[in-house]
């Protein structure tokens, strides 16, 4: 079948092809970043809670994901990253009672400016 070898050169030149097509794709896929589900990447609703307690001071404030299926505290940290919380963890009512964590304004609301007369 193969007997000719420009023949077997084209298979092999198609099989090195392929490999490294499949190396490349599967270098790729796990080049890419991934993030736990506590950490929240849609900005409004959370997926999952984070489940360990986050220092207080890597926190820079909290806000309320709103409308959200899964009831959540997002806490904001020093390095921006929006970590989702249990709201019913005591852990959590502590930090919102907490005037060194203050209530940011949700992060789909614009910013209201006040109007002096």
């Amino acid at each position: 079948m193969l007997n000719c070898p420009s023949e077997r050169m084209k298979v092999s030149v198609a099989a090195l092809f392929l490999l490294i097509l499949i190396l490349t794709m599967t270098s790729a896929f796990c080049r890419q970043a991934k993030s736990p589900e506590s950490v929240n990447l849609s900005h409004t609703c959370c997926l999952k809670y984070h489940e360990k307690i986050i220092p207080r001071k890597l926190l820079m404030g909290h806000r309320k994901a709103l409308g959200c299926y899964l009831p959540a505290i997002i806490f904001v940290t020093k390095k921006n990253r929006e970590v989702c919380a249990n709201p019913n963890e005591k852990w959590v009512q502590d930090y919102i009672d907490d005037p060194n964590v203050p209530l940011l304004r949700p992060r789909n609301m614009p910013q209201v400016k006040s109007i002096r007369s």
